[in-house]
């Protein structure tokens, strides 16, 4: 066989591959995949980072590190300290990004609502109560929705009716299922994992992450 033609098949079926992991989330979300793969997709911009996902830290950062998360995640949770204290500790000079990778019960309840409140300007605020309670609203088989909703809308400074409304937004199905195809591409397995620049790490450990961080600074 040609190398065009092994190449050719090879893309066929990675396509292949792509369309049927989007499909088999869209049933798990309740969602008609029909109806989301006619949808815009949201551009890639470099490094795993695009136009839908959260972002902190200057556009043009030397070095950007993007973090497949799970809010339901323990490890996660546990890691989400050390991450804050290293986002104040590289202010204006490294871009954090964060992605999502739904692999729990309530998870996709958790996106929601830190979505909602992300449209208010308080993604982070929300993102470190939902980690600091994961122990009341997480690893449980029923859904907690209504217990996520009352935790975050206990921020101060949001606005609860229009969080309410926002929670509903079709579009977190959107930006779920673009999360979670484009992490399995590049190769996420689990959670959390971290991106430098485009390359994954290889293994979950803060001497690694700055280790990264500081060659890329350094370039």
């Amino acid at each position: 066989m040609k190398k065009e033609v092994k190449y050719l098949l090879g893309t066929l079926l990675v396509g292949i591959a792509a369309s049927f992991a989007v499909y088999q989330f869209a049933l798990k979300q309740n969602v008609n995949p029909q109806v989301k793969m006619e949808t815009p997709a949201f551009p890639l911009i470099t490094n795993l980072v695009t136009s839908h996902s959260f972002a902190y830290g200057p556009v043009d950062a030397k070095v950007t590190v993007v973090e497949f998360f799970d809010p339901e995640c323990e490890s996660c949770s546990a890691v989400a300290p050390q991450i804050k204290k290293e986002m104040k500790y590289y202010e204006g000079k490294v871009r954090w990004v964060f992605r999502y990778m739904p692999y729990h019960h309530n998870s996709r309840n958790a996106v929601a609502a830190l979505e909602a409140a992300r449209k208010q300007g308080l993604f982070l605020e929300a993102m470190t109560l939902l980690f600091e309670t994961q122990h009341q609203w997480g690893e449980k088989q029923v859904s907690t929705k209504d217990e996520i909703v009352k935790i975050v809308t206990s921020l101060s400074g949001l606005n609860k009716a229009q969080f309410m409304k926002d929670l509903e937004d079709p579009a977190t199905d959107e930006i779920l299922i673009k999360d979670q195809t484009e992490g399995k591409q590049a190769g996420v397995k689990g959670t959390p994992s971290f991106f430098v620049n485009g390359v994954m790490l290889e293994r979950l450990s803060l001497d690694d992450l700055i280790a990264k961080i500081n060659a890329g600074l350094a370039e």
